[in-house]
């Protein structure tokens, strides 16, 4: 019983059933045959259209897409709804394989050596999240026919300023005037907000952030805005992008306190607040007279290693992305309409893009420095003038550390090591204090406080064994060394004559010189002379590396000479 209610029992007896009663209708053979005939060849047509409804099934030809991650989702599933309309090209099945590659990668492979192991097989067709990494890629005389036809444009994000709530309420940013790149530089200069950057060289926000902020507004590169940008990004953060900013604002105690002005694009600020739900959430301000937007863009490559049979493929899946259905799915994934005219904004050219990133780059190379201070006890002897007052030199040199330290940017690196007799703990002239690491974290309050522990310890007696310490300096930079940085040893003294080391000056020059000439990754040595510093031994042990001697400002501003060096 089954639910309340009685269920027939079907007989357990096994084979076929017995017809009770009746006659049989006899039928001819060759009505049989007939029959069975047209039923065959009924299934056999039924079969066969199946078959082409159904597609190719695994005999299909693809060419490899790639992708950015923000379009990767969607353009796989028009893939997917393309191939099953089964495209064909000389009665050949045709497809494509869409790969998920971040632009910056792409843009970099496109333009120098593709690795196949991480971003899969080299693209017949890009869909970059911005038109502004297809300006990059053909902004050479190599590159420049790179691309074989129109772009298909799939749809645009808007470049914006993230901001939390609170902070775009009473600046009057919500509802009201957004402000303008050189208002939001202002109020950096003066103190009133912390900006926090997407790196422009591995995101795309923080390109198109730096193109808007730093345009001249006729498709070329304002110097000043530019000086102005990066002293307004060294005064706050840097992050490789949007996200890992985002991330760390969420991990604050206290978010706001964290920074004010995130460089982002609509849809991450929109991802973040619904994923992690942090109070204050983040407001999307569109600066004014911001140019340059994220178009997404299809395009098809005309590089060397593109066949014609291959492209012709891509154009084709190209023509499907211009249907209104292809357009749905993206308006769906978030893309805003766009005008076809538009990729890129007619802005920024590819000279443009290489313009601003070499100018970024001069400008501000994260710096991997070594702090290396004299606690011999002549700097506590002689009085110097250091920030409009007379104080020792020990003193001067532990307060223009701390401002070096305070100008550096969140993605630079920093250590500091102290010298003088007796100073490293088995008896040797120098001794680590605080190991070298990136300024994001903890590390700049730890390597301040530490700086001003060496100031409350006093000087070490005795004379400076400055030639040793620079030496064993050197050796441990090289192997700290970080490749695309400005790898760099500062030695604060008011010395520059060791009756302590062993080698003599020329001596300690020449093995510098020789360490320098076998380093892979250039390290340099900066001498900063304090007061009575012997200024010529100073510039030899710096020259031999590269670097060079520079006489102690008398307030801050260490960052700007080493830059300049």
């Amino acid at each position: 019983m089954v639910f309340g209610h009685t269920r027939a029992v079907k007989s357990h007896r096994t084979g076929r059933r017995r017809r009770k009663g009746g006659s049989k209708l006899p039928v001819a053979p060759w009505i049989l045959f007939t029959l069975v005939s047209v039923l065959v060849a009924s299934a056999l047509t039924t079969g066969f259209v199946m078959l082409l409804r159904a597609g190719c099934g695994s005999d299909v030809y693809r060419v490899p897409v790639a992708a950015a991650p923000n379009v990767f989702s969607t353009m796989e599933d028009l893939a997917r709804e393309w191939e099953a309309q089964d495209p064909k090209i000389d009665g050949n099945c045709v497809g494509v394989s869409v790969h998920k590659v971040s632009p910056v990668d792409a843009s970099r492979g496109l333009t120098g050596e593709w690795d196949t192991v991480s971003l899969g097989p080299r693209p017949i067709a890009w869909a970059p999240d911005s038109g502004v990494w297809a300006e990059w890629v053909t902004g050479t005389e190599v590159t420049a026919d790179y691309f074989s036809s129109d772009p298909v444009v799939l749809g645009q994000s808007k470049t914006v300023l993230a901001v939390p709530e609170p902070v775009a309420e009473e600046r009057g940013w919500v509802g009201g005037q957004p402000p303008s790149w050189d208002e939001v530089l202002s109020a950096v200069e003066s103190g009133e907000v912390t900006v926090a950057a997407a790196n422009p060289r591995t995101s795309t926000e923080g390109l198109q952030s730096m193109l808007n902020a730093v345009g001249d507004g006729s498709g070329g590169v304002d110097a000043e805005a530019m000086g102005r940008y990066v002293a307004a990004l060294d005064a706050g953060l840097v992050g490789e992008s949007a996200e890992a900013l985002f991330a760390e604002y969420a991990a604050a105690d206290d978010p706001v306190a964290f920074a004010e002005v995130f460089t982002a694009l609509d849809y991450q600020v929109e991802d973040f607040n619904r994923r992690s739900e942090v109070e204050p959430p983040l407001v999307p301000i569109a600066p004014s007279g911001a140019q340059v937007h994220a178009v997404s863009s299809y395009m098809v490559l005309g590089a060397g290693w593109v066949s014609d049979s291959d492209a012709a493929i891509a154009l084709l899946f190209g023509d499907f992305l211009r249907s209104g259905a292809a357009a749905a799915a993206f308006a769906e994934a978030g893309l805003a309409s766009v005008e076809a005219d538009a990729v890129a904004d007619g802005v920024v050219t590819g000279e443009t893009v290489r313009d601003a990133v070499r100018r970024w780059q001069e400008t501000r190379r994260d710096v991997n420095l070594l702090l290396v201070v004299d606690r011999s006890q002549a700097g506590d002897e002689e009085m110097v003038e250091y920030g409009g007052e007379s104080v020792a030199a020990s003193v001067a040199q532990i307060r223009l550390a701390i401002a070096l330290v305070d100008e550096l940017g969140a993605s630079s690196r920093a250590g500091l090591w102290e010298f003088g007799v007796g100073a490293g703990g088995d008896g040797g002239p120098w001794r680590s204090v605080t190991a070298i690491g990136a300024l994001s974290g903890d590390q700049r309050e730890a390597l301040t406080m530490d700086l001003y522990g060496l100031s409350e310890q006093g000087a070490h007696e005795g004379g400076s064994p400055l030639f040793d310490t620079v030496v064993a300096a050197y050796d441990h930079m090289g192997e700290h060394a970080v490749e695309g940085a400005d790898n760099v040893i500062v030695v604060l003294t008011n010395g520059g004559v060791d009756a302590v080391s062993l080698p003599t000056v020329e001596e300690t020059a020449a093995a510098l010189a020789e360490a320098s000439a076998s380093q892979s990754v250039p390290v340099s040595v900066y001498t900063v002379g304090f007061g009575s510093a012997d200024a010529a031994n100073l510039a030899v042990l710096a020259e031999a590396t590269q670097g060079s001697y520079i006489e102690a400002p008398d307030a801050g501003g260490l960052l700007d000479r080493l830059r300049g060096g």
